[in-house]
């Protein structure tokens, strides 16, 4: 799972770039603070939900694409190992959507994109692992929680879609140890 979202992310910067442009790529995929346009229970609207998940497959160069990749291969195939392919993915795809929310609730303006959020959901999960595995954790905190600052710092870091990813991979990951622990004690 790990390898085919890292060839999904690298499809996606080659079809937007070469194919569809990188302009129309980024305005049809990116992540943009105005939650009507995602979502409107009440109006009928919402018809760009799509979005919550394309601009976590939307990278603004290669050097973003290749430092999320590192990072994906790295928590990815440690976790993925550990959980199975289908507790990875529901993972990955929470922290995913996690990171859109983290946008749409915390963002006023900009172009969001990039599959960090979902990779902030990693991190954190594999922090809670190691918590809850009674091992050294600390280094690991401390780098989401140094890159976390940064997005503060330095324009044009989404540091509400890293919120929105972190917040949603430690809850998942949670919820997941709290359901093994009921069926181990059942």
């Amino acid at each position: 799972m790990t390898y085919a979202l890292i060839a999904l992310n690298a499809a996606a910067y080659l079809y937007g770039t070469y194919v569809l442009g990188t302009g129309t790529w980024r305005q049809q995929w990116a992540l943009i603070p105005d939650p009507s346009q995602y979502i409107d229970f009440v109006g009928g609207g919402g018809d760009e939900w799509y979005r919550w998940v394309t601009s976590g497959f939307l990278h603004f160069g290669l050097l973003h694409l290749g430092m999320n990749m590192f990072v994906l291969w790295q928590f990815g195939s440690q976790l993925e190992s550990a959980l199975g392919r289908v507790r990875f993915a529901v993972l990955y795809a929470i922290s995913l959507v996690g990171g859109s929310a983290g946008v749409l609730l915390l963002a006023s303006s900009g172009v969001h994109g990039g599959a960090s959020g979902a990779i902030f959901g990693l991190i954190a999960a594999y922090a809670v692992v190691l918590k809850r595995l009674r091992l050294p954790f600390q280094q690991v905190a401390f780098t989401a929680g140094l890159w976390l600052v940064l997005g503060f710092v330095i324009p044009g870091i989404s540091w509400q879609g890293h919120l929105g990813g972190l917040v949603a991979g430690a809850l998942t990951m949670l919820a997941m140890f709290r359901r093994v622990d009921r069926v181990t004690t059942e």
